[in-house]
């Protein structure tokens, strides 16, 4: 049945009323009673994970967060009892940061007792290892011993997906190592803006990769394509720890124990127990981590001891080391010492260190016998050239006016490895320059590290 146009005026006047009367009452509730979600109206709204966190928000959840990890903490002396405490940390987040991070610094002394505490605020760049400093602890009568480190309260993570800036650190090596440590640098910034508030830490390790000094300077501002200068400076010297070498050496020390070294005398026997004295030296001045060999040779020649990082062991062998008794023993087989170092070394010793024989004589080499006219020495020399040729270093000492220097130094291979001892009191200084020449020392390493504020 179709509607009258009266009906339908009607119908169409209802309509519009209704869509009228809509609009006016959420045009009210917009203006009076909504609110939209927001990061901080201390309710989770919207497409927060969290009370305003996640989602949208800037603001990460505790919850979604990493704490940051403490690597270590330490004091590290300035001058009499004025320390700087220094706090190895890595925020293991990604792509958030904490402009907020309170922390203490508790330190103790050699008794486990509390010294003091000093507290501070700190900022945590995401992704990064940074340090917090503390200059100028004041330790009063008592030396700092250990530091403990704590956040005691992280303010809100914040979402940081921005990139890094383009810096370029270089630095010198440390200087003044004696006096006045120093080392001088320069920063670049290849970035395409100016970069501000730069704090660069220098951290100085000792070759057991101990950090054994800190310090910290600031940059205001580095201009885009432009360089600033820098210098961390210590005022006083400081323990750069154990020495160590780029390469570890396993020695094999050669000794002579024929007759002839009792030539000077006999109770005791000498040249022999000066020879014994500063062997043992020689193998305590070899660095840690060194390993030694002892080998000794008379008309034959024996293994006294392995190749062996236990120094001790083999100072204690040669303590109780003899001279040759009865005349079957009495001679001089040299090529018979090297050629059993050489095989210790290639079957004793570990296979990255560098191979080192260090021989002893008084004398020149009379065995082994044969009818070929000076075999001893051929076959010494023989030898010698097997042993350099699998990678072994030989150095000669020969001691007193009875030795061939033209055959000890064709033996080492080389002038500079032969060394002549006129008497027994010039062998210790021998000992050391070949000692200081088997290590080719591990320069101290450093590293610099920069927060930006």
């Amino acid at each position: 049945m179709a509607l009258s146009w009266s009906t339908k005026r009607r119908f169409m006047y209802g309509l519009l009323l209704i869509i009228l009367t809509s609009g006016f009452l959420g045009f009210v509730y917009y203006k009076t009673l909504y609110r939209a979600p927001t990061c901080t109206d201390g309710v989770k709204n919207g497409d927060e994970m969290g009370v305003d966190c996640g989602g949208s928000c800037s603001n990460i959840c505790t919850t979604d967060t990493l704490s940051p990890i403490v690597l270590w903490a330490k004091p590290f002396l300035v001058v009499n009892n004025v320390y700087n405490l220094a706090a190895y940390v890595e925020n293991p987040n990604v792509n958030s940061k904490n402009t907020t991070a309170e922390y203490t610094f508790s330190v103790y002394d050699e008794n486990h007792q509390l010294i003091g505490i000093r507290t501070g605020q700190t900022f945590i760049p995401k992704n990064k290892r940074f340090v917090v400093f503390e200059p100028s602890f004041t330790t009063g009568a008592r030396k700092a011993k250990t530091v403990d480190f704590q956040f005691t309260k992280l303010g809100t993570w914040v979402k940081d997906t921005t990139k890094d800036p383009l810096l370029a650190i270089q630095y010198s090596p440390l200087s003044g190592t004696s006096t006045v440590p120093r080392i001088d640098g320069t920063i670049t910034n290849n970035s395409l803006s100016t970069v501000k508030n730069v704090e660069l830490v220098a951290l100085v390790l000792d070759n057991k990769e101990n950090v054994v000094a800190v310090s910290r300077t600031f940059v205001d501002d580095v201009a885009k394509s432009q360089s600033q200068d820098f210098v961390f400076m210590w005022p006083r010297p400081f323990n750069l720890g154990v020495e160590a070498c780029v390469n570890p050496v396993d020695v094999s020390l050669v000794l002579d124990r024929s007759g002839s070294m009792m030539s000077e005398g006999k109770n005791p026997p000498e040249p022999f127990t000066t020879v014994k004295q500063t062997a043992k030296e020689f193998i305590k001045n070899l660095y840690d981590d060194s390993s030694v060999g002892f080998i000794s040779f008379g008309t034959n020649a024996f293994e006294e001891r392995m190749v062996s990082s236990n120094k001790q062991d083999v100072i204690s062998a040669i303590d109780s080391f003899a001279l040759a008794t009865g005349t079957q023993q009495q001679q001089t087989n040299i090529g018979e010492g090297i050629q059993l170092a050489s095989q210790q070394l290639r079957s004793g010793a570990r296979s990255q260190d560098n191979k080192v024989i260090v021989l002893l004589t008084d004398g020149i080499p009379t065995e082994p016998r044969s009818s070929q006219i000076d075999y001893p020495r051929i076959y010494a020399e023989s030898m010698a050239r097997e042993a350099s040729a699998s990678g072994i270093t030989i150095y000669t000492i020969g001691l007193g006016k009875s030795v061939n220097e033209g055959f000890l130094k064709t033996i080492a291979g080389s002038p500079d490895r032969y060394f002549f001892a006129p008497t027994k009191e010039t062998l210790s200084s021998i000992y050391t320059r070949i000692g200081s020449s088997l290590c080719e020392k591990k320069p101290n390493a450093i590293t610099i590290i920069y927060r930006i504020f």
